[in-house]
C-alpha cells in the first residue's frame, strides 16, 4: 500500500483526532523508514501500536530516533569542547533497561535496537530541552513529514494533552519543497552532528554488540507479539488508546503514570562532573553487604548527603530490575536541613513531598501518593520530613500504610533519633541508613562520670545495626575534600564569682556521681544532677570575659576581615542581666562595627533565608548563632568560626568545626578562634583541673589536623594547660 492511498490529512489536532491510531499506526504499518527527533520518547507509544510495528519490523524496515537531552550552561560549554561526553552514562542507562526487559513496550526497543532496526541518538542541547519536532516516514519514492508539538509519548500521541501537527506529502511538491524538505535536510544535519548548538552523539557500538549478543530475537518475538494476541491489543488498532465517550472531566487517564520523575544519577552537580569520592563507594558497598542497614560516620563535609542519595538511586534499580517498587523516608531535624536536602535530590530527578510546616501543604499530596504507590501507579515514592513531624500520629499513620519491605528510611543527624520519643516512632523499615559525623556522644557528657545510660547509643545500635563506613574530619582534610584550617586560641579566666559558682556546682555534681556508684539516684536526684550541671554549662558558655576578649582580638587583628564569618556563643543569660547572651553579644558587635545578624530558632524560616542569602551575598559579615548553624546546614563560603562556647560534647565542635572547612571558590585555607574557659590562675583544686582537662581534650582535637600544630602546643604550653 502506498502513502498517498492512506487518505491522510494535511493537519491533525489531538482536540479532533486520534494522532496515534490515525496518523501513526497506518504509517508504521507500510514505512520502510522512520526518522525521528523528539524531546522526549516513550516506548508506551510503540507498544500500544503493536501492529503497526509487526510490520514495520517484518519488512525490515528501519528507524532513526534523535532523543533530546537537556544541559547546564557548564555541561554544554564541556560538551561542545569535548571534554565531557554524557552519552557514556546514557547508554548504560538504556542497555540496563532494554538487556532486562519485563514490559511489552520495553520488549519492543530491544527487538528493535538488538534486531538493528532502530538506531538511537542524544542531542544534547544549550540548557532546556531538545525540543525540535520532526518526523519522517519514508516509501519507495514517497516520503511523509510532519513536524508540530507533539512528542513521542502517551500524554503527546492522545488526547491527554492539546497537541497539533502538520503534514506534508511528497506528491504535493510545491508544498513539499516550500515548507518539508527544510525538516528533512534539518534531520539529516542532526544526525550528522552538523548542527552549531546542538552536539548529536550516537551510542556506544559496545552497548549496541552487548544487547545484540545478549536477547534471542526469536524468543523475543514471540513473546512479544503472543502477549499482544492474548491481551488483546489488536483493538487498538481500530480505537484511541484512551476511550472517549464520555465528557473530558470523567476521564480516566491514571493508566500512565505520566508525571513520575524516577531517580537518576546526575551527570553533573554545581558545575561539576558527578563522581563519587572512594569513601562514598565503600559506604555504600559495605552497606549493601550489611543487608542495606548501617551508620555512616562520615566527617561533616565528607558527603553523607550524596552518598546516601548515591544509596538510594542504586537500591532503587536493583528493585526496579525486579519489578519492586520503594518508598523512601527522610528525616531531618530541622526546615533548613529539610530545604536543604530538597535542593540536593534535584539533580537526581527527584521532586520529594515535603512533609514539614503546615500539614495541609502536604496532607493532601502524601495521600494521593501513598495511594498511587499501593495501586501500583509509581514504583518510586520520596519523603523528605523533620523529626518532629516524623514522631506525629498524623505522620505515622500514613506511612504504617507501606509494607516495610518497600521502606527505605534515611536518619540524617541521627543522633537525635536516639532519644526515646523519636526512637519509638521509627519506621520498621527494612533499609536503612543513619547519617551523623558523631552518632553516639550525647548532651549529658557534660557529665563527666555520667551515671546515666547512653540510651541514644543503645537504639541507635539497634536500630541501624552499627558503624558500617568511618571517614574522619582529618582523612577528609587529608584528601582534599575539606579545607585545610588555622587554630588560634585565647585564654579567657573565671572571674572570682564565677570560679566560686563553679567550685560550688561541681562539688553537688561529684557528691551525686559518687554516690551513683554504691546506689542508683532517685528521680530527684536524677532531676538535682541535670539541673547542677546545666548551670554550669551556662555559667562556662557565659562567662563575662569572653565578649571582651572577642573584641580585644578583633580589634587587635583589626586587618582581618569578618566578612563571611560565624560566632557561635552560649545559651542563657549572663548572671544578673535580662538579656539573652547572643542578643548582648549581637549588639556589642554593631557598636563595634561589625555588620551582623542572630541566626537562631527564634527567627522565622523565611526570616533566616532572608538573612542567609544576605551572609551569602556579603550584605551581612557574620552571623551569631546558639545551635541551629551546627548541624548539617551547607554554607560553604565561611571562612573563619569564633567559637565563644562549646560544650564538652564532641558533636558540638566537630559540627562547628566543619561548618567553616566545606570548600568553596577563593577559600585556601579557614580560620577557627577557640576561646577556651580556665579556672583563675593558680587554682589546682579538682573542678579546676577536670575544667583544663575538659578544655584540653578539645583543644588536642582541634590541633590534631590544624596547619599551626606546633605553634598551638606552644600556646598549650605557655597557658599551662596540661
Amino acid at each position: 500500500m502506498e502513502f498517498s492511498s492512506l487518505k491522510l490529512k494535511e493537519r491533525y489536532d489531538s482536540d479532533e483526532d486520534d494522532i496515534l491510531c490515525c496518523f501513526h499506526i497506518p504509517l508504521l504499518s507500510v514505512a520502510t523508514r522512520y526518522d525521528r527527533a523528539v524531546g522526549y520518547f516513550s516506548s508506551e507509544v510503540l507498544a500500544v501500536a503493536a501492529e503497526g510495528l509487526e510490520k514495520f519490523i517484518n519488512s525490515g524496515a528501519r528507524m532513526r530516533l534523535i532523543i533530546g537531552d537537556p544541559l547546564s550552561d557548564s555541561e554544554y560549554e564541556a560538551v561542545m569542547e569535548g571534554t565531557l561526553n554524557p552519552v557514556k552514562v546514557r547508554s548504560s542507562e538504556l542497555a540496563s533497561i532494554l538487556l532486562e526487559p519485563k514490559e511489552r513496550n520495553l520488549k519492543l526497543l530491544a527487538y528493535l535496537v538488538a534486531n538493528e532496526q532502530l538506531e538511537i541518538k542524544f542531542a544534547f542541547t544549550h540548557q532546556g530541552m531538545f525540543h525540535k519536532k520532526i518526523g519522517i516516514f519514508y516509501r519507495d519514492n514517497e516520503t511523509v513529514v510532519f513536524s508540530g508539538s507533539a512528542n513521542e509519548t502517551i500524554r503527546g500521541l492522545s488526547k491527554y494533552n492539546s497537541e497539533e501537527i502538520k503534514v506534508f506529502f511528497s506528491w504535493d511538491q510545491d508544498s513539499f519543497n516550500k515548507y518539508a524538505q527544510d525538516e528533512v535536510d534539518s534531520f539529516n544535519l542532526l544526525w550528522s552532528n552538523k548542527k552549531k548548538r546542538t552536539k548529536v552523539i550516537e551510542l556506544n557500538s559496545d552497548i549496541y554488540q552487548k544487547i545484540k549478543s545478549t536477547i534471542n530475537l526469536e524468543s523475543l518475538y514471540k513473546d512479544i507479539f503472543n502477549e499482544n494476541k492474548k491481551s488483546g491489543l489488536n483493538k487498538f488498532i481500530n480505537e484511541p488508546f484512551f476511550r472517549y465517550s464520555f465528557p473530558k472531566s470523567k476521564q480516566k487517564l491514571a493508566q500512565v503514570d505520566i508525571d513520575a520523575k524516577l531517580p537518576r544519577k546526575p551527570l553533573k552537580v554545581k558545575g561539576r562532573p558527578f563522581e563519587l569520592f572512594p569513601h562514598q563507594i565503600q559506604a555504600i558497598r559495605n552497606w549493601k553487604n550489611s543487608n542495606y542497614k548501617g551508620l555512616f560516620k562520615l566527617a561533616t563535609g565528607a558527603g553523607k548527603t550524596f552518598t546516601s542519595i548515591s544509596a538510594m538511586v542504586e537500591l532503587y534499580e536493583e528493585r526496579r530490575k525486579l519489578d519492586l517498587s520503594t518508598f523512601a523516608i527522610i528525616s531531618v531535624p530541622y526546615v533548613e536541613l529539610a530545604n536543604q536536602w530538597v535542593n540536593e535530590l534535584a539533580p537526581f530527578n527527584i521532586s520529594p513531598i515535603k512533609c514539614y510546616e503546615s500539614t495541609n501543604s502536604w496532607l493532601s499530596k502524601l495521600d494521593k501518593k501513598i495511594l498511587r504507590f499501593r495501586s501500583g501507579g509509581t514504583a518510586f515514592v520520596c519523603i523528605v520530613v523533620v523529626n518532629k513531624t516524623m514522631s506525629d500520629n498524623v505522620f505515622k499513620s500514613r506511612i504504617n500504610k507501606i509494607s516495610s519491605d518497600k521502606l527505605l528510611f534515611i536518619g540524617d543527624e541521627c543522633h537525635h533519633l536516639g532519644s526515646q520519643g523519636y526512637f519509638e516512632s521509627l519506621p520498621q523499615a527494612e533499609f536503612r541508613i543513619g547519617l551523623s559525623a558523631t552518632p553516639f556522644r550525647n548532651d549529658e557528657d557534660e557529665i563527666e562520670g555520667s551515671p546515666f545510660p547512653d540510651i541514644v547509643k543503645v537504639n541507635l545500635m539497634s536500630f541501624f545495626k552499627g558503624i558500617i563506613s568511618e571517614y574522619s574530619l582529618s582523612d577528609a582534610i587529608r584528601d582534599g575534600i575539606l579545607a585545610p584550617y588555622r587554630y588560634d586560641l585565647v585564654p579567657v579566666y573565671l572571674n572570682d564569682d564565677e570560679h566560686e559558682l563553679y567550685e560550688d556546682y561541681s562539688v553537688k555534681i561529684q557528691r551525686l556521681i559518687l554516690k551513683s556508684k554504691s546506689s542508683s539516684l532517685n528521680s530527684d536526684e536524677q532531676q538535682a544532677l541535670t539541673k547542677w550541671c546545666g548551670f554550669r554549662s551556662r555559667l562556662l558558655a557565659t562567662c563575662q570575659g569572653k565578649l571582651p576578649a572577642l573584641l580585644a582580638y578583633l580589634e587587635k587583628n583589626n586587618q582581618m576581615s569578618l566578612m563571611h564569618s560565624l560566632i557561635y556563643v552560649g545559651e542563657g543569660k549572663v548572671s544578673g542581666e535580662e538579656i539573652p547572651y547572643i542578643s548582648k553579644v549581637t549588639n556589642s558587635l554593631h557598636d563595634f562595627g561589625c555588620k551582623v545578624a542572630k541566626f537562631t530558632s527564634q527567627e522565622t524560616a523565611s526570616e533566616r533565608k532572608y538573612i542567609m542569602e544576605n551572609f551569602k551575598n556579603q550584605g551581612i559579615e557574620s552571623l551569631v548563632a546558639m545551635k541551629v548553624l551546627d548541624e548539617g546546614i551547607d554554607v560553604p563560603v565561611c571562612k573563619s568560626a569564633f567559637i565563644l562556647a562549646s560544650t564538652r560534647n564532641p558533636r558540638q565542635y566537630v559540627q562547628r568545626r566543619g561548618r567553616v572547612l566545606r570548600k568553596s571558590e577563593g577559600k585556601m585555607e579557614a580560620l577557627i578562634v577557640d576561646f577556651v574557659v580556665l579556672p583563675m590562675p593558680g587554682s589546682r583544686s579538682s573542678a579546676s583541673q577536670s575544667l583544663r582537662r575538659a578544655e584540653l581534650e578539645r583543644i588536642n582535637d582541634f590541633k590534631l589536623t590544624a596547619l599551626n600544630a606546633q605553634q598551638v602546643e606552644a600556646r598549650i604550653i605557655e597557658l599551662g594547660i596540661y
